[in-house]
């Protein structure tokens, strides 16, 4: 039995103090590997949310002792110093996972990944039923982690082992891959094993890390030229448009609430983060160059003696306009709200449970269909396009409706009242749902499920291409709505910019494989443009180009996203 485990639940409130059971069997044991908590020479969003759990769990864990598994006696060593810094006086001690029996008396081991089915063929050396294994969702979009579940479902996988889903969404998404795998091994072999567990629960924050502090706000806005009357608009984030979020729309929207708030208020855009390489820098620095011709554009970063404490601190909104299949969870928007900053966020996958109402604005989003998108799935598991390129593609078929975003930047900037009620509502939330001292007995409940499901259960022995799914069927819960075959009229709207020269600033020429060719684009373009004020839709300009539908489809979302034409109801 797989269960959801929603913040709204009872079952994580009061339950710790009346457990059956000793803290032994509500603890876990950390796999632990440099590369999934240290984010220090690597930086992004899965090894700093390891960071940050591990401080959580040293902090807020149940437990008579801390437990790592490790590959030798440097990464015990490495276990125990981090116990060390964040002050821990209770037993710790590492075991060897060539020796993984001797975890006992724990009984459950805690990964950061939900790809794990190496560890299962592991655990037969000393039995399925001598523990439970537990991953974690991160990146779902990877070719490792699709083929993955795969492997799960034919490695000796029990009913008593589980992978944390962080939101609704990406739950949806494994089990889409679950049916998909399944459906091909039971034409196979006529039986599929029990599934692992699925609960529902969110990665946390230190919130208190994240506090605002009035001194450091006037330092930021004084060092900038900032007033209090000017509206600071902050990302943290990796700054990579291939695998984090495309800043065209986004900076599209800041100029046109700027051209409509006139003189009323000064708006700035501040992007804390690291450039993932010379390509993303370029993107983010052309854009803003070409765009942005009465919003301020900043960049900071830890080597310019910035703190995300400080930006955070010193900003008036959080934008975090993801358009990326990367994405699975989006911490950063929670650790803004512990900052009691207001969010505008797209409306994608774990933010539709983060970013509520009372706290700030979901942006509608509008994808490709799973048919539509086929041809990244096949091209990436085939090899013929990257990471890079495959992330890019399906990014390029992501609309954040720009209308809609640029009014939540305008309403934002005109309302200082409505900024604090929604930052005030976002710390209180953050505080209450998200806060590791919140999560970590969620996660030690589950492992107790887990240890009572492994013990009451006897081992047994486990007797389409079910790895490489259309990304957009996979991914189906991670917008507003797809793209379908009945999808209504579109007209054109007033250009600001051709075609050809955003296509160009966002360098999609550079990728041998682009989603689709410029040539393309504006010939669909102009098909619109020639049908006048009452637009056409996928269907007759398909016909009157001769172009496959899906191919026009592709084209109108693009469309949509940069802003050259507009649903005409």
């Amino acid at each position: 039995m797989a269960h959801v485990y929603t913040q709204k639940q009872d079952f994580y409130k009061g339950n710790r103090k009346n457990s059956i059971v000793n803290a032994k069997n509500k603890n876990a044991v950390i796999w632990y590997a440099k590369d999934a908590f240290d984010p220090s020479e690597n930086l992004n969003g899965r090894r700093v949310a390891g960071a940050s759990f591990l401080k959580g769990y040293f902090d807020h864990a149940e437990a008579d002792e801390f437990v790592s598994l490790v590959n030798g006696r440097g990464g015990a060593e490495e276990f125990k110093a981090i116990a060390k810094q964040y002050g821990v006086t209770r037993p710790v001690r590492s075991v060897f996972r060539s020796e993984t029996a001797k975890i006992f008396p724990l009984d459950s081991i805690f990964i950061s990944t939900p790809n794990f089915h190496q560890q299962l063929w592991q655990r037969s050396h000393f039995g399925h039923n001598s523990y439970s294994v537990c991953g974690l969702t991160h990146t779902i979009s990877t070719a490792a982690v699709m083929e993955g579940m795969y492997h799960m479902r034919h490695a000796p996988q029990q009913e008593w082992d589980g992978i944390i889903c962080t939101s609704p969404a990406v739950r949806s998404s494994l089990e889409y891959m679950f049916d998909r795998v399944d459906s091909y091994l039971l034409d196979r072999f006529g039986k599929v094993p029990p599934r692992p567990q699925l609960p529902v629960i969110p990665l946390g924050v230190n919130t208190q890390d994240f506090a605002a502090d009035p001194q450091l706000r006037a330092a930021l806005r004084s060092e900038n030229g900032w007033g209090e009357d000017d509206v600071v608009f902050l990302t943290v984030a990796r700054l990579a448009p291939h695998v984090k979020f495309d800043p065209i729309p986004f900076f599209i929207a800041l100029e046109a609430a700027q051209n409509q708030l006139g003189d009323k208020k000064k708006l700035h855009f501040v992007a804390f983060g690291i450039y993932a390489d010379q390509h993303s820098e370029k993107v983010f620095i052309d854009a803003a160059r070409k765009i942005l011709k009465s919003v301020s554009f900043h960049h900071f970063d830890e080597s310019q003696k910035q703190t995300v404490r400080k930006c955070l601190s010193g900003a008036d909104v959080f934008a975090f306009p993801i358009d990326n299949l990367q994405e699975s969870f989006g911490l950063a928007p929670v650790e803004a709200m512990s900052a009691g900053l207001p969010i505008i966020a797209s409306d994608w996958d774990g933010l539709k449970e983060t970013v509520t109402e009372e706290v700030g604005f979901r942006v509608q989003t509008l994808t490709t269909s799973g048919a539509q998108s086929i041809p990244e799935g096949v091209r990436y598991n085939k090899d013929a396009i990257n990471y890079a390129q495959y992330s890019t593609n399906l990014s390029a078929q992501v609309e954040i409706n720009l209308p809609e975003m640029t009014k939540a930047i305008i309403r934002l900037a005109r309302n200082k009242g409505l900024r604090r009620k929604f930052g005030a509502n976002g710390l209180k939330r953050a505080k209450s749902m998200y806060d590791w001292s919140v999560v970590i007995p969620q996660m030690q409940s589950f492992w107790k499920e887990l240890s009572e499901i492994r013990t009451a259960t006897s081992a047994k022995t486990l007797d389409l291409h079910p790895f490489a799914p259309p990304p957009m069927d996979y991914a189906a819960r991670f917008p507003s709505q797809q793209m379908g075959a009945d999808f209504v009229k579109c007209r054109a709207c007033d250009e600001n910019h051709t075609i050809r020269d955003l296509y160009v600033l966002r360098r999609y020429q550079d990728f041998s494989h682009p989603f689709e060719h410029v040539e393309v684009l504006e010939r669909v373009f102009a098909a619109i443009k020639e049908s006048g004020n009452g637009g056409a839709d996928v269907k007759m300009i398909s016909v009157q180009l001769r172009f496959n539908p899906v191919t026009v489809a592709r084209c109108y979302v693009w469309l949509l996203k940069y802003g050259f034409i507009e649903r005409t109801v």
